[in-house]
């Protein structure tokens, strides 16, 4: 399973644009994330009437996350006739309570849109038979999360964004194959950051496995080349 970009940069790297991922099976498109810019992107793609159902995933509530949250869920209510399907976690500690008053606060009425759990996606599409939302440390004042894929091929590791490597540690010392992993790096070396330096990342991944990393949510130029440097790959976005 391999995850198309719409765009790769931090929250003020507006060059490249907020980071948010996508995948389509079963006429049903999978999104990661859908920050300030992201609406306008999948408009342009002409990605949301040529779907059958869209499946929004939310690593967490910066607003280069969700910024354009409110513009989706209107548009395919009123304009497509279908609700948007929000996929959370099952056991999520008031995440799904801090959702649904993002969603009011966007004038989102309760018909316009579905919240799901992670679990309810088991074994029903080709490219993935699960999906698991895994918690994460960015920064002290709301819930992170990364996401977990279980493929055919392995693991597809999507950190969102975070500071820590544990997760990715933890599959790299159980053994866990896997087929893809992409990271949120920095190029700032800050023991207080929100995101993870990319020099820490090269001390946790062996050099023979860096190809299969794909860093994302690039700060400035220098990110990706340091990135490129160390070995790992980096995201591409499409035209």
């Amino acid at each position: 399973m391999e995850l198309k970009f719409l765009g790769r940069g931090s929250a003020f790297n507006v060059k490249e644009g907020n980071t948010a991922a996508y995948f389509i099976d079963d006429d049903q498109l999978f999104l990661i994330d859908c920050g300030e810019d992201v609406f306008a992107k999948l408009k342009q793609k002409s990605l949301l009437g040529r779907v059958r159902a869209v499946n929004l995933m939310i690593t967490h509530t910066h607003s280069d996350h969700i910024g354009s949250l409110g513009s989706l869920v209107a548009y395919l209510y009123l304009v497509l006739h279908r609700p948007l399907k929000i996929i959370l976690p099952a056991d999520n500690d008031g995440y799904e309570k801090t959702i649904e008053q993002i969603l009011q606060g966007f004038g989102c009425t309760e018909e316009m849109y579905d919240l799901v759990h992670d679990t309810q996606y088991d074994e029903k599409f080709k490219s993935f038979s699960g999906v698991r939302y895994v918690k994460t440390w960015h920064c002290a004042e709301l819930m992170s999360f990364g996401l977990i894929f279980t493929t055919k091929e392995g693991v597809v590791y999507y950190s969102g964004d975070t500071k820590e490597i544990k997760n990715l540690h933890y599959l790299l010392s159980e053994g866990v194959q896997i087929a893809r992993a992409y990271i949120d790096v920095t190029s700032v070396k800050n023991s207080n950051g929100a995101h993870l330096f990319v020099g820490n990342l090269a001390m946790v991944v062996p050099e023979d496995l860096r190809k299969r990393i794909y860093c994302m949510h690039f700060n400035d130029e220098n990110c990706i080349q340091m990135a490129l440097g160390y070995g790992f790959s980096v995201v591409e976005c499409e035209a």
